[in-house]
């Protein structure tokens, strides 16, 4: 499920006035499952999907794979914090996760190509994935009760 939504990470969303935005469902994806079933996420698959979503979309090989194995390791060390509490407080730890990727992105790709880049880019991903995020959940949540009953 995390690797089809890499993959679908990739694919823009068009909006008004030939803006794209691409939110950014595989860190929802890596978030959600190692808060929920860390088991089902192994840093070696987090790393191979981050590897597959860098080579398909075209960005520089390696920063989504350490972008995502960063949040694998706040989910992981966090997870007592959010397990049995209000949603919105997972949504708050991931929107602090968002945050710091999101800025960590911009940060690397501005010294890579040494001008600082747009900030309208990072800014739309990050609010459509951070407004994203619970309908996303939902679908996880209900994936995780048919596929995983009992768990």
């Amino acid at each position: 499920m995390t690797f089809v939504f890499a993959l679908l990470s990739v694919t823009p969303l068009r909006m008004p006035d030939g803006l794209t935005v691409t939110p950014s469902l595989s860190l929802m994806a890596v978030y959600y499952w190692t808060l929920y079933r860390p088991d089902l996420m192994p840093p070696a698959l987090i790393f191979l999907i981050g590897i597959v979503q860098d080579v398909v979309s075209g960005a520089f090989l390696g920063l989504t794979p350490l972008l995502l194995l960063g949040t694998y390791a706040f989910a992981l060390s966090q997870r007592r914090v959010f397990l049995g509490k209000p949603f919105a407080l997972a949504w708050g730890g991931f929107g602090l996760v968002l945050l710091a990727t999101t800025s960590f992105t911009w940060i690397i790709v501005s010294l890579i190509v040494r001008t600082p880049v747009p900030l309208l880019q990072p800014a739309l991903q990050f609010v459509s994935t951070l407004l994203l995020f619970p309908l996303v959940v939902w679908l996880f949540v209900r994936t995780h009760r048919r596929l995983l009953p009992g768990q």
